[in-house]
């Protein structure tokens, strides 16, 4: 997302709850580290803190090398609970369907994980489950396997304790402590791939859940969804800067919906609870961009096309005329007699 430097990516303090005991286990004082790095006690007793995530990786990083354990994220990642969510926690457990539990999980965590990224995909008959950070950030792979394994313990929160995945796909090479990972999620384990990914059957997502409240369900949104916008600016806003993004790729409302996690039905229903639609965000979107592409740069009218996602010159051409009344070339020579001030703009 725009404007966030690594510093202001966050992660709550809570999520290192159990590293303490952890490097106990391993014969090594976790306080003297962790207060190198301003993390004390008396911090961690407000879980919801937010700590940058350049410092989770950093801690991390520093507690592998002197535990001289590799597998310290996924030490950390099988001791998650929800507790780091705030309410969020009785929302998911309160969905009806693994569906609506899973695709709140994804639309609000960012409330306080502002550092991760957490994906769902569905593909050839499998859901998928997928976590990213900035790439950069020391210990990234620590942390990136400590969230995996404790999505799967969400998941297991969610779907039942007799659940596990079908498959799991981590980006490092396979370590020697490998066998501790196929013990642990208790599936395949596929070391040096693209992402950090848990695969399961897409037709769980569609299985109701028990105890469900409507009314507690209906109160707990609206109450994450108020704090959300405080903090991240309104819905149609943070659609409109996905669609920019994916514009040059190609943009559709299944990529869109597939950011916010959600079906695409489900993002139809929103946007037109806020008065709008798809079709015309992506339409907004492409005109304001045209007008800043054409006006403000000297870039060939078909590369604004391409980066519009238009197939072609021609479908953009024929779109602008419909906004203006006129072609991209006609519209930007207007612009330039404006500018030496001889012309009114159209």
């Amino acid at each position: 997302m725009k404007g966030a430097s690594k510093e202001e990516k966050s992660i709550p303090i809570g999520a290192l709850n159990s590293l303490p005991v952890v490097m106990l286990e391993h014969g090594v004082d976790p306080w003297a580290l962790l207060e190198s790095f301003g993390v004390t006690r008396e911090a961690m007793a407000s879980p919801l803190t937010p700590l940058a995530t350049v410092t989770h990786g950093r801690i991390l990083e520093a507690a592998a090398k002197r535990m001289r354990c590799e597998h310290v994220g996924l030490l950390l990642g099988q001791r998650a609970t929800l507790d780091n969510v705030g309410p969020l926690r009785f929302l998911v457990l309160n969905a009806p369907t693994v569906r609506e539990a899973i695709e709140s999980l994804i639309r609000f965590c960012g409330l306080w994980y502002r550092g991760l990224h957490v994906r769902m995909t569905e593909d050839e008959g499998y859901a998928c489950m997928s976590v990213s950070i900035d790439p950069n950030i020391p210990g990234a792979r620590h942390l990136l396997t400590a969230y995996l394994a404790a999505n799967v313990r969400i998941l297991e929160l969610i779907l039942g304790r007799a659940w596990r995945p079908t498959l799991v796909r981590i980006a490092f090479p396979k370590p020697k402590a490998s066998a501790l990972y196929e013990q642990y999620f208790q599936a395949p384990v596929w070391f040096g791939q693209a992402q950090y990914e848990v695969l399961f059957p897409q037709l769980l997502l569609d299985q109701p859940r028990s105890s469900h409240d409507r009314q507690l369900a209906r109160f707990l949104y609206q109450h994450m969804s108020e704090l959300r916008d405080r903090q991240g600016g309104d819905f149609s806003s943070r659609v409109r800067e996905v669609i920019e993004k994916l514009l040059p790729d190609g943009c559709t409302s299944q990529k869109v919906a597939e950011f916010f996690a959600v079906h695409r039905f489900t993002l139809y229903r929103h946007l037109d609870e806020l008065g709008s639609s798809y079709d015309s965000m992506l339409e907004d979107v492409r005109r304001n961009l045209a007008d800043q592409l054409l006006g403000q740069t000297d870039i060939q009218i078909a590369e604004v096309a391409t980066r519009l996602g238009y197939e072609n010159q021609g479908n953009f051409t024929r779109a602008f005329r419909r906004w203006y009344g006129c072609t991209p070339s006609e519209w930007r020579k207007s612009r330039a007699r404006v500018r030496a001030g001889s012309v009114d703009a159209p």
